[in-house]
């Protein structure tokens, strides 16, 4: 039996992203999209994400998302993004990395982030 390996590294990251339906544009060393929020109070919104392309995917995951357009987040850990002032990052690391090294585990955790937000004002 043949054991075929998904691509690692920043071109492996943009493939999965790409495979599962994203149109992504490379911005130095991140991967930025439009995202859907499909839950919670921000449900059937658009964003922009913007993911660091780590060296060692699938072993690692991005550190945490960047937003724009800014959001805030119910838990901190918001700062300033070097995507832009538009953009903020969110430093929530993907706690179930370890279960899942994929993109869909990394948009399940991003799910997760947006189901935890306030609804905006």
């Amino acid at each position: 039996m043949t054991t075929i390996l998904p691509e690692a590294g920043p071109a492996g990251m943009l493939a999965g992203l790409a495979a599962v339906g994203y149109t992504v544009e490379q911005r130095g060393e991140f991967a930025v999209f439009d995202y859907l929020v499909e839950v919670g109070p921000r449900a059937g919104e658009t964003v922009r994400i913007g993911l660091a392309l780590v060296p060692d995917w699938p072993l690692s995951p991005p550190p945490g998302p960047h937003i724009c357009p800014r959001l805030g987040h119910p838990h901190g850990a918001v700062h300033p993004s070097p995507l832009g002032e538009e953009w903020e990052y969110w430093s929530r690391p993907a706690s179930n990395w370890p279960a899942d090294r994929t993109v869909r585990g990394y948009l399940r955790h991003l799910r997760t982030l947006f189901s935890q937000l306030e609804p905006s004002a």
